[in-house]
């Protein structure tokens, strides 16, 4: 036991100070017991029909997602994060992915029920929003409108992405700052260290959510100094700087532990800012970027943009220059490094924000607020039923996916190791439930030659029993490797075949 806790005091430390922020976010106390059911199961409903994570969908093929499965599976398995094994994103999300393997050790249902916990907080979150703006409450089912438009589009992607489960995070920050705003009070010392211990988990996610907290920072600041609040504005900031801290505490901690701290230094930060470059320097670039992500992510971003019109209208222009300093930050540093479908999705986190727009008189209660609440489940779901970009993948038949009929192949030899040759992961290792061979158990798109070069080393040698590949004549460069399967499919994302190699006894 002694040797465990020394080992993995680091990993300990990040999952004690982790977890009490996700039950403060489901604890919130402005949602009363009935609300969080409510969003909950609208949360449940959307997802189960959009994420590739459900059990709707036989397996997250998503190549990502599986990478971040990967590296959390590592992480609680004893590998240390970028040491042993790469990748370029935050150790918070491989911390979640890691908590979903407890779960489920060789599929996605583990990660599915942090995407619902973490999807139902949005919404929540979203809707006392609104309901702070709108000056009167809502009903919770009017959830459904944001959790509709942000599940089916576009943007979602597969499901899991870091910018879905970035979403609980930043409706922390927008529903915290609304609510100092609204009540025209100085935001309590707890809660600005609270905003910034969230800050600090966000970015140790994904660090290009950084323009929306310097925003959120400087829309709170320019508050204080208009009511002359100075002294209280220092104690903010050292409230909210030393939330940031306790936030990076524990994973100084467990890098410092396993004399990792370069290895995250090196791939966390500085292989991002400087080796993983996009084009997206130019303003051209950036706005090309910018109608990218609104086309991905438009049914979001027109509740936004209903939300913009009613403040317009109802002449709160301070709600409507906060809110697009924060959405212009966010798409600023969220796009400034290139494209990908999925980046717009932080965009999202202002789509409950529509819904402070709507007629202030509503059925509150009796049969006709029943009867819209059916009504409304029926076409939030039938949205998500149809227009969700993942409604051709569900109910795959598991012999159409190639990493569970190789896992089947893979498990006949005992304690069988297995590389991903080539490209990024998979799914592979998650199929067969193995840990990867090598710091770079798949190749990612981070121009590093070194990455190559391990994997051709490790062929070289014979070292794995079994090798996955995009490619079908790796026996000619590497003839003890023959090739056992092969499988064609679609994910989603174009037709590939993928070929098992299996080494030559």
């Amino acid at each position: 036991v002694k040797f465990f806790l020394w080992n993995n005091m680091g990993l300990i430390a990040s999952v004690i100070c982790f977890l009490p922020i996700v039950i403060l976010l489901l604890a919130n106390k402005d949602l009363d017991g009935k609300t969080k059911k409510i969003v909950t199961v609208v949360a449940a409903i959307a997802l189960v029909l959009c994420s590739k994570s459900s059990p709707l969908y036989v397996l997250n093929d998503w190549m990502d997602a599986n990478i971040f499965f990967t590296m959390g599976k590592s992480m609680f398995r004893g590998k240390v994060l970028y040491r042993d094994v790469f990748d370029h994103k935050g150790p918070v999300l491989y911390l979640l992915y890691g908590l979903g393997w407890l779960l489920d050790h060789t599929g996605f249902i583990g990660v599915f029920v942090l995407e619902i916990c973490g999807f139902a907080v949005f919404l929540g979150l979203g809707l006392c929003t609104a309901e702070l703006l709108r000056g009167k409450p809502l009903h919770p089912v009017w959830c459904l409108v944001p959790a509709a438009a942000v599940a089916a589009c576009r943007a979602f992607s597969h499901g899991g992405s870091a910018e879905e489960l970035l979403l609980p995070f930043l409706a922390a920050a927008l529903y915290g700052l609304v609510k100092c705003l609204t009540a025209n009070r100085q935001m309590p010392l707890r809660t600005v260290a609270l905003q910034g211990f969230l800050c600090g988990c966000a970015l140790l996610l994904k660090y290009t959510v950084l323009g929306f907290y310097l925003a959120w920072v400087a829309v709170l600041a320019v508050l204080y100094l208009r009511r002359g609040w100075l002294r209280q504005l220092g104690r903010s900031c050292a409230a909210y700087l030393g939330g940031l801290a306790l936030a990076a505490l524990p994973w100084f901690a467990y890098f410092g532990a396993h004399h990792a701290l370069n290895a995250w230094w090196e791939c966390y930060f500085y292989d991002n800012l400087f080796l993983y470059k996009g084009d997206g320097r130019s303003a051209l670039t950036l706005a090309q970027y910018l109608w990218w992500a609104v086309r991905d992510d438009l049914p979001a971003v027109c509740l936004l943009a209903a939300f913009l019109l009613w403040t317009v209208l109802s002449k709160r222009h301070g709600a409507a220059l906060a809110t697009l300093a924060m959405a212009a930050g966010l798409a600023f540093t969220s796009l400034m490094g290139g494209y990908l479908v999925y980046y717009g999705l932080v965009l999202a986190v202002f789509a409950p924000l529509g819904l402070a727009a709507l007629p202030q008189k509503l059925p509150a209660k009796g049969g006709v607020c029943a009867a819209l609440s059916v009504a409304g489940i029926a076409a939030a779901a039938a949205w998500c039923l149809l227009l969700s970009p993942n409604r051709a993948l569900r109910g795959r038949a598991a012999e159409s996916l190639p990493q569970l009929q190789f896992a089947e192949i893979i498990r006949q030899t005992p304690n069988a190791t297995l590389l991903n040759y080539g490209t990024l992961d998979g799914g592979f290792y998650t199929a067969a439930g193995g840990l990867p061979p090598c710091r770079y158990f798949c190749v990612t798109n981070m121009p590093l030659q070194d990455q190559w070069q391990q994997q051709w080393d490790l062929l070289d040698a014979a070292a794995v029993d079994y090798v996955v590949a995009l490619t079908g004549d790796l026996q000619n460069d590497y003839p003890i490797y023959h090739c056992v399967a092969s499988q064609t499919y679609n994910g989603g994302e174009g037709e590939v075949t993928w070929y098992l190699y299996a080494k030559t006894k």
